[in-house]
């Protein structure tokens, strides 16, 4: 009787070795992710984006074409132009500085959305805090203290897709003038 159950024993063990090896054998082919999303769509999602920035650029161009100021596009995707500015090549703001700046923003039908005294003057630190929106702090990177200049933000340097969760809706692309106060000034 021992003998038989020290059989089974072995051959229960011998059984519970060969699953355990087997069992934990690596697949030879990796597995495919799932795609929740078609080629087509993603295609037809970028097509739309780009009908949309065009749009917005075509907008822009339409009403600084019939202003007296020569306005630059800036690598970022804005358009800017300066109303007043120091012929001495002064410091910039760069990444980490705290500026202080006045601005307004105004619909390219030239509706006040948000005026200098609601949003103004601000101090923030530079892509380090939340209430600049990124073509807001690109534009800064442009200008020394005491500039002034008007910008167009096309919706993608503006507030984007969610707008602003107030009086900006969505794409929207808007007019700014700004002047920068001062950069690192003491409190």
């Amino acid at each position: 009787m021992k003998k038989h159950l020290a059989t089974l024993l072995y051959k229960g063990i011998l059984v519970l070795l060969i699953v355990l090896t087997y069992s934990c054998k690596t697949p030879t082919e990796p597995r495919k992710p799932i795609s929740r999303t078609t080629s087509s769509s993603t295609q037809l999602s970028i097509e739309n984006n780009k009908q949309l920035y065009a749009a917005e650029e075509a907008a822009i161009e339409k009403v600084i074409a019939g202003l007296d100021q020569k306005f630059e596009r800036s690598t970022y995707g804005f358009y800017y132009a300066f109303t007043k500015q120091d012929s001495v090549e002064g410091k910039k703001p760069v990444f980490g500085d705290r500026v202080t700046f006045e601005y307004n923003v105004i619909a390219l039908n030239g509706d006040t959305i948000y005026s200098k005294q609601e949003l103004s003057p601000i101090t923030k630190s530079m892509e380090q805090e939340y209430g600049i929106f990124r073509g807001m702090r690109d534009a800064l990177k442009l200008m020394q203290t005491n500039d002034e200049a008007t910008f167009y933000f096309p919706s993608y340097t503006g507030y984007g897709y969610y707008g602003d969760q107030d009086r900006i809706g969505t794409n929207v692309s808007f007019k700014s003038e700004v002047k920068l106060i001062g950069i690192n000034l003491e409190e």
